[in-house]
């Protein structure tokens, strides 16, 4: 099967999407499937896989670019997949609806309804009335929705989303996490062996909601002195954290581990006792998985995603108000270390779930459903920006065509001849393509 992963970031932008869109790949590329990525601007500087496709695009911020469309060599091949994969809302699902010839699917990692309120100064409920457009519109360029986990589901039927909704967890590689190759200890991040650790590993970027996580650990230390953090990752967040970090005088107690390659991160998990994160905007987080995966229990806030994987007093403790809650789940953990350990079992336990081998297959089988029953053709507006142009085109060749039959002499252009055959074998999609990038 030829699969298209449609994302308007890759390599070497560090996220949970081109983290997941590379793992794809390479699983389904192992079961014998050509598997290429279209996506936007430069090549990786560190080299660049196969079936890369980038189209040129302006750059924007941090490896991110714009562009309204695809290249032609891009297009051309878009139209020879078999799937295309969308993980964007913006410039990915609506640029393979317009290039393709196949079933799309979108995958939603993202709670776009709290992120716009973390990047821009609007009001939630201006957010939410946005999203109620935004969501449904750019959705319905999709044949069938993906989303991580079923509190998201609902989240996006609740803003209106009109496609059917599969529920398909983000999987993970488990290995590098059950087995770290070269495991630190406390010690070597400079943090006393005696004391209790929890880490953050992410975007230090305002959607995480990491001032709400630094306040959160102030307070649990005055009730547990020998609690530190570790914040692995870089972000625009970085320095203000810092300051605020030194306002709530817990300077010597956080840990600023900077950015970290992905094979690293099991090795600095290792090192903790737990894992913590106050963000809300989570769709499936990547990173608590993996910290599960590593045996360590979370303290969370129970927010779609997160509540779909981690069971409160069973794997970790949730907060339902992480500003002013989520203190007492990091006391909870720090304070029991028996319990804190039998939560890591669990923990690990159930991460079994997401091995990625698993979820591969899941998303294997919708694919080949997809590819039986075909829905994009049955849709009002079919998949391609040709073959939605077909009424604009057809009255013009209908023209063309009866010329080309009342030319009795048989000496008609080889142009016109070209559309002799238009209305005979039905394939009239590829030659209006042919046709369009001539005019």
């Amino acid at each position: 099967m030829k699969i298209g992963m449609v994302t308007s970031c890759y390599k070497p932008v560090v996220n949970g999407v081109t983290h997941m869109v590379s793992l794809y790949k390479r699983e389904l590329e192992a079961l014998g499937h050509e598997v290429y990525v279209f996506t936007l601007g430069q090549p990786d500087p560190a080299g660049e896989d196969t079936n890369v496709i980038r189209s040129p695009a302006i750059p924007f911020k941090d490896g991110y670019y714009m562009s309204l469309r695809y290249s032609r060599e891009a297009q051309k091949l878009m139209y020879q997949m078999d799937i295309l994969h969308c993980h964007h809302l913006i410039m990915s699902v609506e640029l393979a609806h317009r290039y393709a010839n196949c079933p799309v699917i979108y995958t939603n990692h993202t709670r776009y309804d709290l992120y716009a309120t973390s990047k821009v100064s609007l009001p939630q409920p201006a957010a939410d009335a946005l999203m109620r457009q935004i969501w449904p519109e750019f959705s319905d360029f999709a044949d069938v929705v993906i989303t991580p986990s079923a509190s998201v589901r609902q989240v996006m039927l609740d803003f209106g989303v009109r496609r059917p909704i599969e529920v398909i967890e983000n999987g993970i590689d488990l290995v590098p996490f059950r087995n770290p190759i070269a495991p630190k200890t406390k010690t070597e991040l400079g943090i006393p062996e005696t004391a209790v650790l929890a880490i953050y590993i992410g975007r230090l970027a305002p959607e995480k909601n990491l001032f709400t996580l630094l306040k959160q650990m102030a307070a649990a230390r005055d009730i547990v002195p020998n609690l530190h953090l570790a914040l692995g990752g870089h972000g625009e967040l970085e320095e203000a954290l810092h300051r605020y970090a030194a306002e709530l005088n817990i300077t010597d107690a956080v840990h600023f581990l900077g950015s970290l390659h992905y094979k690293e991160m099991p090795n600095y998990l290792s090192a903790a006792d737990f894992f913590v994160t106050a963000s809300t905007t989570e769709v499936h987080p990547l990173t608590v998985i993996e910290a599960m995966a590593c045996g360590l229990p979370v303290a969370a806030a129970a927010a779609p995603g997160i509540i779909d994987t981690v069971i409160s007093g069973e794997s970790g403790f949730l907060a339902n108000d992480p500003e002013a809650g989520l203190a007492a789940a990091i006391v909870g953990l720090a304070l029991d270390e028996k319990r804190r350990h039998q939560m890591g079992q669990c923990a690990k336990v159930t991460s079994e779930r997401y091995d990625i081998k698993n979820t591969v297959q899941r998303t294997l089988a919708l694919y080949e459903k997809l590819q039986g029953t075909r829905p994009d053709l049955s849709r009002k507006k079919r998949h391609g920006r040709w073959l939605r142009q077909e009424e604009k085109w057809m009255p013009i060749l209908d023209q063309l065509t009866h010329i080309l039959r009342s030319d009795k002499t048989g000496t008609a252009p080889l142009s016109l001849k070209w559309f002799s055959s238009l209305d005979e074998n039905g394939d009239a999609g590829q030659k209006i393509e042919d046709l369009d990038s001539r005019l």
